[in-house]
This record gives C-alpha cells, sequence and structure tokens, in this order.
C-alpha cells in the first residue's frame, strides 16, 4: 500500500524464474541459452489505487511493442470525447503494467467527497467544467449512437480495406526506404485502431449500461437475465470457426484451407508484438476442425438455440412491462442490440490484424538486422524500440549491448512479479447529486469496469484448504471435464475435444478454441469479459474471475464447472 506519496521499491536480488516462464519464452526466441544477468529497474509508484491489468497484458511487454502502443492517450481521448469525468491511466510499474480511474480534477490518493460536495467541487476545477460541457453535448447529439453508425457503415470496411492493402504486401522484395513507410503505416493503422476501439468500446459500454439499468429498476433481473436478451449477436466473434465449420471434407493443403489461412491468420492472439499470430501456429486450424467434427459443433444449429434463448426473454420482458416502463426497455434493448456486437467484433480489425501486421514488418526489419550482424537472432528486434531499429536500419550501427541490457531487464521483471495491486481502494463516488447526463455516463463507466475487470474477485488469495474455485459466472451451464492449463498460444495444442479450458484470460482471437472445449475457467474477467462473451457465443459453461485458477488446476485433473454459481469443483 502507498501513503499517497511516490516511493521507489528498493532493489531485489536475483530470484530465479519459473521453468514455464523460460520455456515459453525460449520456443519464440525472446531469450537464448546463454544466460543474461539480471538488471534492476527502477520503480516508482505513483498515488492512487493502481490495479495489475491481466485482462490483456498478463506479462511484461518488450521494448518494440512498448514504443508502438498508444492504448493510455487513446483511451484518455476517448473519454474526453465522451465527457467522462474519469481520467484512466496504464502505465509500467517494475515492468508490469497497472491500471487506474481516476477523477477528473481531483486528487487520485483520497476518500470522494460528499455526494451533495460533488457538483461544487466539479464546477471549481477547470478540467471537469470542459468535461461537463462535452457530457451535455454528447448527450445531446446521442454521440455515443452516432459512433456505433459510424463504425458499422464506416469505420470497419476502412479498416477491412487498409488491412488488406497491408497484408498482401511483399516485405522481402522492398528496399529500405519501402519497408521504413511499410512500417509506419502499419503503425499509423495502429495507432488509429486502438484510438477507435476505445471511442466505440465506451459507447457500447454506455448501451450495455442502459439497458442493465432498465432490467434492473423495472424487473429486477441480473447479469445472467440480462445476458440472454443479447446472446448469439457477436457474430465476428465466432465466425473464424464457423468459416473453417464450412471446411469440413476438406484437404488441409486445398486451396480453401489457404485462402482461409490468409483471411484469418493474420491475427494476434495477443497484444505483444514478440508472440506469434494464427498464421504461423502451423496446423492449428486442422487441428481444431478436427476437435469441431468430434465435439459435433454445428454453427447453425448454435446460432438457432440462442436466437431462442434471445426471443424467450425479450418476450418475458415485454410481457411484464407496460406503458413508458415498456417504451424504456424498448429504447435500451434496441441501443443495445446495436452495440453489443462492436465489443467484440471491433477487436478483428481495430487490434488484432494491425498488431500481426506490425509484428510481420518487425520480423522483416530483425531479418536484416541479423542478416547484416546488427544483432545476434531475429527476435532479438523486439529487444529494440520501434524508431531505435528503424535507425539501426538505416545507420548500420550494432544494438547487440544494448539488447543484452533489455534482456537482463526482463530476465529481473520477470523474477520480481509486482503485487496485484498498489495503492488503497477508497470506493466508487456517490453520484445521485451529478446532473443527469453525468449521472448515468460515471455510473456506467464503473459499472463496465467491474463487469470488464472484475478487480476485486481477481485480487482474492487462494485458500489451500478447499477444493472448490469461487469466481463469476460467464455462461450458464455445467460441465464435467478434464482441465488443461493454457497460459500461452504455444500451449494451444495441450487442448483435446472436450477438455476445460483454464487460462489467465483470453481474447477474441482465441475464438478458434472455444468450439473444442467443454467449459472455460479463468483467472481474470468479468461477465463482460472476453472469455464470457465468447462462451456465452458458444454456449459452453464459463467462469471467470477465480483470481488463481491457473496457479491452482493441474492438466489432468477431473473437474465440474458450474456456470450458474460461478463454481468450479475439483474432483478427489
Amino acid at each position: 500500500m502507498t501513503s499517497g506519496r511516490d516511493y521507489v521499491v528498493p532493489r531485489i536480488a536475483r530470484v530465479h524464474r519459473n521453468s514455464h516462464d523460460s520455456a515459453m519464452e525460449n520456443k519464440w526466441g525472446l531469450i537464448d541459452d546463454v544466460p543474461v544477468e539480471q538488471v534492476p529497474i527502477e520503480l516508482r509508484v505513483p498515488p492512487g489505487l493502481w490495479q495489475r491489468e491481466e485482462a490483456h497484458m498478463p506479462m511484461p511487454l518488450t521494448p518494440m511493442t512498448e514504443s508502438v502502443m498508444t492504448v493510455d492517450s487513446a483511451f484518455k481521448q476517448a473519454c474526453v470525447d465522451h465527457g467522462l469525468l474519469v481520467e484512466p491511466h496504464l502505465i509500467s510499474i517494475g515492468g508490469w503494467h497497472y491500471f487506474s480511474m481516476q477523477p477528473v480534477g481531483g486528487k487520485p490518493d483520497v476518500p470522494p467527497p460528499p455526494g451533495w460536495l460533488m457538483p461544487l467541487l466539479l464546477w471549481l476545477s477547470p478540467a471537469s467544467r470542459a468535461r461537463m460541457r462535452r457530457s451535455k453535448e454528447a448527450a445531446r447529439s446521442h454521440y455515443a449512437d452516432e459512433l456505433i453508425d459510424r463504425w458499422i457503415t464506416e469505420w470497419q470496411p476502412e479498416f477491412e480495406h487498409r488491412i488488406a492493402e497491408l497484408r498482401d504486401a511483399d516485405l522481402a522484395a522492398m528496399d529500405t526506404n519501402q519497408l521504413i513507410t511499410h512500417f509506419a503505416a502499419a503503425r499509423k493503422l495502429s495507432d488509429d485502431g486502438t484510438s477507435t476501439h476505445f471511442r466505440v468500446n465506451i459507447a457500447n459500454w454506455l448501451a450495455l449500461a442502459d439497458l442493465a439499468t432498465a432490467c434492473r429498476d423495472l424487473l429486477g433481473w441480473q447479469q445472467n437475465d440480462i445476458d440472454n436478451l443479447l446472446a448469439g449477436l457477436s457474430p465476428r466473434t465466432s465466425e473464424p470457426a464457423r468459416k473453417l465449420a464450412a471446411l469440413a471434407g476438406k484437404s488441409e493443403d486445398s486451396p480453401e484451407f489457404a485462402e482461409y489461412a490468409r483471411l484469418y491468420g493474420c491475427r494476434s492472439l495477443t497484444v505483444e508484438l514478440a508472440n506469434p499470430t494464427i498464421a504461423e501456429l502451423p496446423g492449428l486450424a486442422w487441428r481444431l476442425l478436427q476437435d469441431q467434427v468430434a465435439r459435433g459443433y454445428n454453427p447453425t444449429t448454435s446460432a438457432d438455440a440462442l436466437a431462442r434463448k434471445r426471443a424467450e426473454a425479450t418476450a418475458e420482458a415485454r410481457n411484464s412491462l407496460r406503458g413508458r416502463e415498456l417504451a424504456w426497455f424498448e429504447r435500451a434493448l434496441s441501443r443495445a442490440t446495436k452495440a453489443y456486437p462492436v465489443r467484440e467484433d471491433n477487436v478483428f480489425f481495430t487490434i488484432d490484424s494491425p498488431t500481426a501486421l506490425l509484428r510481420y514488418a518487425a520480423l522483416e526489419v530483425g531479418r536484416r538486422l541479423e542478416h547484416n550482424g546488427q544483432i545476434d537472432a531475429q527476435a532479438d528486434v523486439f529487444f529494440l524500440s520501434a524508431d531505435e531499429a528503424l535507425a539501426a536500419l538505416q545507420d548500420g550501427s550494432g544494438t547487440q549491448t544494448l539488447v543484452v541490457l533489455r534482456k537482463g531487464e526482463r530476465e529481473w521483471t520477470l523474477a520480481n512479479p509486482g503485487p496485484s495491486s498498489y495503492g488503497q481502494d477508497h470506493g466508487h463516488p456517490d453520484t445521485r447529486w451529478l446532473r443527469s447526463d453525468l449521472r448515468t455516463s460515471t455510473d456506467a463507466i464503473i459499472w463496465a469496469a467491474d463487469r470488464v475487470l472484475a478487480p476485486k474477485l481477481s485480487n482474492r488469495v487462494a485458500d489451500p484448504k478447499t477444493s472448490a474455485l469461487t469466481g463469476i459466472s460467464g455462461s450458464a451451464g455445467r460441465y464435467r471435464g478434464v482441465a488443461k492449463v493454457i497460459k500461452s498460444d504455444d500451449e494451444f495444442s495441450k487442448l483435446k475435444a472436450g477438455d476445460v479450458l483454464v487460462c489467465p484470460t483470453t481474447r477474441p482471437s482465441w475464438s478458434m478454441l472455444f468450439p473444442s472445449a467443454g467449459a472455460i475457467v479463468t483467472d481474470a474477467g468479468g461477465p463482460l469479459s472476453h472469455p464470457a462473451i465468447i462462451a456465452r457465443e458458444y454456449r459452453i459453461p464459463a467462469v471467470v474471475a477465480t483470481g488463481f485458477a491457473t496457479s491452482t488446476l493441474h492438466d489432468g485433473q477431473m473437474v465440474i464447472v458450474d456456470g450458474v454459481r460461478g463454481v468450479v469443483e475439483v474432483e478427489a
């Protein structure tokens, strides 16, 4: 815990790393067989509550990835555009990434003021006054709904076109200047994608929070009931698996499979550029197709079942409401129905494909630097920032010393993982006295943060005396199967048809695995996290936010996943 002041954590002596981490990184060339001496890094913790960002960054990022990532600035700007009274911050503390949501114009390390005092304090802050003006304008112009419409009609087709142009480029045939230009274009695509991602995600959260509030206040419904209203409305999430199912009966070396790999292989599995794309995992699509056949996965049957669930839930709500209450529900449902698919679908175009294209460009730079003797191995390029790598490509300078230093810093970071959080949680502000548009948007962001990240549950401590894990219901159902702990993409081959996928979290690009799995269990996330949404699309049980499933469960254990109660039981 911090005392509200910056402090420096003392340097810690060398600690041996986990063998799994070493094996995983060695597989992709991030480390080599030569021992690297740890290089301690200074660790400063700013004031406020900082929680580990495990949902998207479970491992430290390489310098290359860190240098091109614009998450912090893009999220901040999206909050400005929507007129939100919060300021997001994503920073590296000791090499691990932490997230904090702080009040605009306020102090991050003090409790929220009494609700009746908040309007006055907001008015006294110039930054808060500017946000309040923007919030009023955003509400008047239906800005959030406009963003959803623009994504569907304008931005998605534009990203699809830009991705295709970069994906089909012949990098090896480019001269140095052309490669640098291509890298810049991929970086611009990534920057634009990240910016768009957060703008439309906040719009999505506002719409879903409106529906959740209506269902809670009018019907007394819980999250599982609300999920039924939206079941099956995220088609891009399940599209890779649906397209793969259509290839049943084709050979692995058929033109149809080659086209599938071209369209869906250019997709990152994590936000880390050093990790392989789907296209770089040989035989993955073919093996997953065999698992789909073995499991009897039928996309049409699944879609029909989800459509029936939506219709039943909608009819139940409509039969219970009249007049203004029914009008509120219908308006909220219409907004959420349009916005819900955007939460998962945009990631394919705004994050996963741009990240894959940046990786391919970085690998080509690394290939040339290795050929010139400027680095010892192609993958060493990820221990350079983008600007450092491109500058070396132009001036021919050697970077081996810098790479060794960065590897030493990463060794120290991996040997010294930080806590799940720093600082004190002072709780949520009382929004009852805020203007209606401010209250609605602030409550929506708090609601979304709790359901996407579920930080309080993911920070719990394991109890060795119990044989059950408790988390949050991500997708209803009950399933008994063999646990397979999958911590990274290089372990995908462990998962067999019908296994229980146990992982830190998942991203939309992991959706290809879900038809193979009988159930999902994750360390992090909430009912609106990627694994929960994807599991509901595939109608398989899921328990999320267990906090420590990957460190408690082991391969081969027989487990029972209860997606209704949010419990995972281990059979003796």
